[in-house]
């Protein structure tokens, strides 16, 4: 379904459709059929330029184009009623005699419009937001802001029929009332006041009985409604609201025409007298506001123009004839408070007018300006009422000012063909030649010297010809051809009008004209100083550049010397410099010729520095201490000196004063510097200013040590050293005993220093006086031989006579061995007469070869550093030592054996053990079956695999109680053919040859042991061998003991091996070795009974009483052991 716009616009499209069948064929009824009327919403009687449009005067041109409201009005204000009242609304009467206002004090008032009276007023007593004038200047109508209307009767101001309310529900305003051209209705404008409420409406009122006409009008269904503008005709009226405006037909309410253009609010409406022109005037925007006009076309209201305005528009009126239309505006920006004048056809701004604008609208964004809110144009076209509220309330009158200059003729054409010339200049109104000047005679303004010739001149007549445009006529200018020029009072050929373009503020170039009107000598002057660029001596050309202004004119006065220097232009002494004192460069001895150009210029110069020498009344040093003329006339690289000294200040110069400030006369250390004492150096540099015999202190020590000159007064006998600077006895060591070289016996030229502080001088050498037998120890001896000497521990002799200086119960020592000869005392010496340094047993001082602190006497191994006593008696000292060595085990080549290299005894307490090479606590000679290997000591059954069985332990047997050589599945089990494994796993248990493989299942080529006892009996029937079987079994027990030992003696070989291995080794490393080692391994090895060993390695058999102890008992023993095996039984001779 759509809009009820776009229904309305459907609507409005048939209504149109039909209105030439709908309507008379003469809608406005002046006789004139529509189709050929010009103006069908306006009667009329034009018949020149139009058919059927309003023609005032009757003479058949319609009044659009035959206006009688004046082209340029001029409104000026005529009456100000000033109130305290906001003015909303305003209108005249239809016969302009009168005007209605409302106020928001709720009073409409009547006014002679003339005499600016008021004639009546009634009180509403609620504000009055609109007001409307009947046509035919009977009636007045009153929209008050109480939801009612009030129609009076505009000569008694009685109200007709009381309070009419045009309330149509809640939350809305009366906008507007507008009175029909023919009175005969009172259209009313409502709409919501704020965003609630009923929609708005426009009611029609019948001015006759006060009566709705009917129920009213919603064109668009809109809300608000603002405005409303009748038709000429009375039929139709215009409607303006918010962002749209519409025509309606009032008989049938009808909507004819919608109009979407407008921006925002149409604030007022108003429809052309002739009826085809409808102006829009609308609210502000985002940019700014909209005035548009709207022209019938025959179907439809097009824009044909539309202007902005910076404030928003409030109210709007045609003129009578509809030539123009005026505008008022709100507050703000730079139209407010304006009232704007527009040509209907074309958007000319024709005139602008305002109240005084309060503030001069200084608010921010302009908005402390009034607002007119009200306009109406007077019928006879030459007047305007203004309503104004906000900051400028009251009623305004306008009149339009047509004669301003009140001579009699118009400012503009009134129709009659006449148009006052110079409309603000009441002495002239007529230009015969239009060039500007009336052609009335003084002592009229301006007047014309040739009026029937077109001129321009104005200097010495007005309007005449003036070729070039100078102002002068041609007759009476020197140079009519030049507009620069038209005089040459000197007659030089240069005009009296001197021209230029500047340069640096006061050089003139691109000279026209004479700058010296009255002299014919000169007519240049480039530096604008008054005299002339024109010289008159030849001379001058030869320091004169050749870019230089000016001639050589010999006759020439006011000349300038210097035309490019504006403060300069004589030269008396001619020395180039420019006498005037207070111009630039000026002459200092403008009398004397000088080249001096520092200080001042053109003054003598004898050294040609540039600074002037010095006269009477300008001397070197000025009042305020300023350098002026040359301090040092005679030398050209001097010529400051400030203090007067002779001496320049320049210091690139000759002999520059290094105290420019200062008056003085040094020139040794520093030149011009003050000199008191006028020794040469300056006092500054001077550490005796007023000494003149001594000037320098070089270790810059008290100025009492005096100065470095030997020659001068109390000199200084160290001048290069800080701390000294006398010498009383002369012995070169200075008297401050505490500074370098200082001298602690200074009345003692023999003696200078006392390092140990005990009053004897240090130097004893012969000659010297007290010198000091200790001078690095302090002593109070007065001995000669001991002079100066402590005796430190108070034992009563002198350290250098004392042995032990510093214990008092010794001080002797005999054989020098740190050992006091006080023997019952501490540190006594336990051997006086022999040297010796034992100091352990409590002996002291006594031979110590070995140096191990025991005495010889004492010491058991009185030649072994490391040994000293023997406990157990076996020939090795208690203090066990010993260091780790790392051997390859020749059975296992990839393990690494750990082994102690011994010195001492392992085991001090027993004699018959003192080697333990594998350190697992055991004896190497009888208690540890494993000697070289820590993990291992005791083998029970003999076959050389330990019974130690802990984690890590080394071959662990498996079989500890029974002798057995397997290795390969366990470790010391039974292994009959020794193969490597245990009979237990041997699946051959009697074949060597054979170890692996499941038993039961492998054939064995050995089934039985070769050994056993079936194996060597005979036949046991044989009877008559059994005296060989006796024989026989005798022979198997010895042959079984055999097998016993040999078993024996091969698990000990066994056991052996590891042993006699590293043995091996040791021998193989001591023949690579030198003497000692040789020597060192030859003692170990007869130590351990190794004679073998010993042997190899060169040693010479002693004879068993030359041998320890422990070894002529291990030999014994041995032997011992040897005669107590059996002789073995040759089984060949038994069988």
């Amino acid at each position: 379904m759509g809009s009820p716009r776009t229904t309305l616009v459907v609507l409005s499209i048939l209504v149109l459709a039909t209105m030439p069948i709908a309507v008379s064929a003469d809608s406005d009824g002046d006789g004139i059929s529509d189709a050929t009327d010009d103006c069908k919403w306006a009667s009329g009687t034009s018949t020149v330029d139009k058919n059927g449009c309003p023609d005032f005067d009757g003479d058949g041109t319609s009044d659009l184009n035959d206006p009688w409201t004046t082209a340029n009005p001029n409104f000026q204000t005529e009456q100000i009623l000033n109130s305290n009242q906001d003015y909303n609304d305003i209108e005249y009467s239809g016969d302009g005699h009168s005007l209605v206002t409302g106020a928001d004090d709720g009073f409409i008032r009547t006014w002679n419009s003339s005499t600016f009276v008021n004639i009546r007023s009634a009180d509403l007593g609620s504000e009055i937001n609109s007001v409307a004038f009947s046509p035919n200047s009977n009636l007045v109508a009153a929209g008050v802001n109480d939801d009612t209307v009030q129609i009076y009767d505009a000569n008694t101001m009685t109200s007709l029929y009381g309070s009419i309310s045009v309330d149509v529900g809640s939350g809305e305003r009366v906008n507007d009332v507008e009175f029909s051209p023919d009175s005969s209705l009172l259209a009313v404008s409502i709409g919501r006041s704020g965003n609630q409420g009923t929609n708005g409406i426009v009611s029609f009122i019948n001015t006759s009985t006060g009566n709705f006409f009917s129920s009213g009008i919603n064109p668009g269904g809109e809300d608000r409604f603002y405005d409303t503008a009748f038709s000429p005709d009375s039929n139709f009226i215009a409607v303006g609201s918010e962002g749209d405006w519409y025509i309606s037909e009032i008989a049938t309410g009808t909507t004819v025409a919608s109009i979407s253009s407008p921006p925002d609010s149409v604030n007022a409406i108003a429809w052309s007298p002739d009826g085809n022109y409808i102006v829009m005037c609308g609210a502000y925007e985002t940019n700014g506001a909209r005035v548009q006009v709207h022209e019938y076309d025959g179907s439809g209201w097009p824009i044909i123009w539309e202007v902005g305005t910076t404030t928003s528009c409030s109210s709007v009126d045609f003129s009578p004839d509809g030539s123009k239309f005026i505008v008022g505006m709100y507050w703000y920006e730079a139209d407010g408070a304006t009232a704007k004048i527009y040509e209907t056809t074309s958007s000319l701004l024709v005139d602008a007018f305002s109240g005084p604008r309060p503030n001069n609208c200084a608010g921010t964004n302009n908005n402390q300006c009034g607002q007119i809110d009200g306009v109406s144009w007077h019928p006879d076209g030459g007047k305007i009422v203004t309503a104004h509220t906000r900051n400028d309330e009251g009623v305004y009158f306008w009149y339009a000012d047509l004669d301003e200059d009140q001579d009699g003729y118009n400012t503009y054409d009134q129709g009659d063909g006449v148009v006052d010339a110079f409309p603000t200049d009441g002495s002239q109104w007529n230009d015969t030649d239009g060039d500007g000047y009336g052609d009335n005679p003084e002592p009229a303004t301006n007047p014309d010297a040739c009026i029937s010739q077109f001129g321009t001149s104005t200097q010495d007549r007005f309007g005449c010809p003036d070729a070039d445009g100078d102002g002068w006529s041609d007759a009476g200018d020197w140079a009519p051809n030049d507009v620069e020029q038209w005089a040459d009072s000197d007659g030089d050929g240069y005009g009296d009008q001197y021209y230029y373009d500047v340069i640096n503020i006061v050089f003139h170039t691109n000279q026209r004209g004479d700058a010296f009107p009255n002299n014919p000598t000169q007519w240049n002057d480039s530096d604008s100083d008054g005299w002339g660029d024109n010289y008159n001596d030849q001379s001058w050309d030869q320091k004169r550049e050749s870019t230089w202004p000016g001639l050589f004119k010999s006759n020439a006065t006011q000349v300038d010397k210097f035309p490019l220097d504006n403060n300069q232009w004589e030269d008396t002494d001619g020395d180039w410099y420019g006498d005037n004192q207070f111009g630039d460069d000026a002459d200092g001895c403008p009398d004397v010729f000088g080249n001096s150009t520092a200080d001042r210029y053109g003054c003598p110069d004898t050294d040609g520095d540039t600074y002037s020498d010095p006269t009477a009344n300008w001397g070197s040093i000025s009042q305020g201490g300023y350098c002026q003329a040359d301090g040092v006339p005679l030398d050209p690289t001097q010529w400051c000196d400030r203090d007067g000294d002779g001496y320049g200040d320049n210091a690139d110069g000759n002999s520059p004063d290094e105290c420019p400030d200062d008056k003085g006369y040094s020139f040794i250390d520093r030149i011009g510097c003050i000199d008191t004492d006028g020794d040469g150096y300056s006092d500054q540099g001077d550490p005796f200013p007023n000494d003149a015999s001594q000037w320098e202190n070089r270790d810059g020590d008290s100025l009492d040590c005096g100065g470095d000159n030997q020659t001068g007064l109390n000199p200084d006998v160290f001048p290069d050293d800080p701390t000294q600077c006398k010498d009383t006895d002369g012995d070169g060591y200075g008297d401050n005993a505490a500074g370098n070289n200082g001298d602690v016996f200074k009345n003692d030229p023999t003696q200078w220093s006392d390092f140990d502080g005990d009053g004897y001088g240090d130097n004893n050498q012969t000659g010297a006086v007290n010198g000091d037998i200790c001078p690095t120890r302090a002593g109070n001896s007065p001995n000669p031989l001991t002079r100066g000497c402590p005796d430190t521990d108070g034992d009563g002799f002198v350290d250098p006579e004392d042995a032990f200086p510093e214990n008092p119960l010794q001080w002797s020592d005999q054989d020098g061995d740190g050992y006091g000869d006080e023997v019952n005392r501490p540190g006594g010496d336990d051997c006086v007469d022999v040297f010796g340094l034992s100091n352990q047993n409590n002996r002291y001082g006594c031979l110590d070869s070995d140096g191990d602190g025991w005495a010889d006497v004492d010491d058991t191994f009185p030649q072994d550093g490391e040994q000293w006593v023997d406990t157990d008696g076996d020939g090795y000292g208690d203090n066990y030592l010993w260091t780790l060595t790392f051997i390859e085990d020749q059975d296992n080549p990839d393990r690494i054996i750990e082994l102690r290299e011994q010195n001492g005894d392992a085991f001090p307490d027993f004699s018959s053990e003192w080697s333990d090479q594998d350190g697992d606590g055991y004896g190497d000679n009888f208690s540890d079956a494993f000697p070289l290997e820590v993990t291992q000591w005791i083998d029970q059954d003999g076959d050389g695999y330990g019974d130690n069985f802990t984690g890590g332990a080394f071959q662990p047997d498996d079989c500890e109680k029974v002798p057995g050589q397997s290795y390969r599945d366990v470790f010391g089990c039974l292994d009959s053919d020794l193969d490597g494994m245990s009979d237990t796993s041997d699946p051959c248990p009697f074949d060597p040859e054979i170890f692996e493989g499941r038993i039961g299942s492998v054939k064995c080529s050995i089934t039985e042991d070769p050994n056993s006892e079936s194996n060597l009996q005979s036949d046991s029937n044989n009877d008559d061998q059994g005296s060989v079987l006796i024989f026989l079994g005798i022979a198997i027990v010895a042959l079984l003991s055999i097998i016993i030992v040999a078993q024996f003696s091969k698990t000990l070989a066994k056991s052996k091996s590891k042993k006699e291995k590293l043995e091996e080794i040791m021998v193989n490393d001591a023949f690579s070795e030198d003497g000692e080692r040789r020597a060192a391994w030859i003692d170990y090895y007869v130590a351990n009974g190794q004679l073998d060993e010993a042997k190899a390695l060169g040693w010479v058999e002693q004879s068993t009483a030359e041998l320890p102890q422990w070894k002529q008992f291990e030999i014994q023993q041995q032997q011992e052991q040897d005669e107590a095996i059996p002789t073995m039984v040759n089984l060949d001779d038994i069988l």
